[in-house]
C-alpha cells in the first residue's frame, strides 16, 4: 500500500493513460457493436414471428385445460410477436397433440412411437386382405386411416413447436446479447471518464515540500 503515495514517472503514467484510453475505446466499439447484432437478431426473430400471422384465441374462447398453460391467460386475443409468446404458444400446441392421441386411443403417444404402430396395422391390413373379410379389412383400413392421419398430425405439431421454440431460444439470446453489450457499453464509458479524470488530474497532487 505505501507504493500508492508514489507518483509514477512520464513515460510510465503515459503507459497507464494509454491503457485507460484502449480499453474505454474497445469496451464502447465492443458495447455498440453486441447492441447492433442483439437488435438485429432479435428483430428478425420477431419480424419472422409477425409474418406468420398467429393469434391467440380469445380469454372466452379458452378451455380449461388451455387457462391452465402459463401466460395463456395473459395473451388471450393477442398476435404472437414474441419469443415468450412463442414458447407458450408451443405448448398449446404440444396440448393440442397429446388430446388427439388420447382421443385416438393412444395417450402418450409420438410421432416416433406410431411409426411402429402404423407398421403393425399395415400388416393387420394386409392379412385381413388375404383372409377376404370385408368387415375385418374395412376396420384394418379405418384403424390404419386413423393412425396415419394421427402421424401427420404429430409430425406438424413437432415441426411447428420446433420452429416457435427454436424463435424462443434466439429472442432470449438477442436479448441476453443486447444486455451484455448495454453493460460493456457503460463499462466502456467508465473506463472513458475514468481516462479523462486521470489525465487532468495528473495521477496524484504534488508532493508538499
Amino acid at each position: 500500500m505505501k507504493y500508492l503515495s508514489h507518483r509514477l514517472s512520464a513515460a510510465m503514467w503515459a503507459r497507464v493513460l494509454l491503457l485507460w484510453l484502449a480499453l474505454g475505446l474497445g469496451a464502447i466499439v465492443l458495447g455498440a457493436i453486441a447492441l447492433g447484432l442483439g437488435n438485429f437478431v432479435q428483430g428478425n426473430v420477431r419480424a419472422e414471428l409477425e409474418a406468420q400471422q398467429i393469434s391467440f384465441a380469445p380469454a372466452d374462447r379458452l378451455r380449461d385445460p388451455e387457462r391452465a398453460i402459463p401466460g395463456m391467460v395473459e395473451n388471450a386475443g393477442q398476435p404472437l410477436t414474441t419469443g415468450n409468446q412463442a414458447r407458450i404458444y408451443s405448448e398449446l400446441i404440444g396440448l393440442h397433440m397429446r388430446e388427439s392421441a388420447e382421443e385416438a386411443g393412444y395417450t402418450d403417444a409420438s410421432y416416433a412411437t406410431l411409426g411402429g404402430i402404423q407398421r403393425e396395422l399395415r400388416a393387420a391390413l394386409a392379412t385381413a386382405k388375404e383372409g377376404g373379410d370385408e368387415t375385418v379389412i374395412a376396420e384394418a383400413e379405418a384403424n390404419l386411416t386413423a393412425v396415419t392421419n394421427l402421424r401427420n398430425t404429430m409430425l406438424t405439431g413437432s415441426n411447428l413447436r420446433g420452429n416457435l421454440l427454436s424463435a424462443f431460444g434466439w429472442d432470449n439470446v438477442a436479448t441476453g446479447v443486447t444486455a451484455a453489450g448495454a453493460f460493456v457499453l457503460v463499462m466502456g464509458v467508465l473506463f472513458f471518464v475514468l481516462f479523462i479524470y486521470e489525465w487532468r488530474r495528473g495521477h496524484l497532487p504534488p508532493t508538499e515540500a
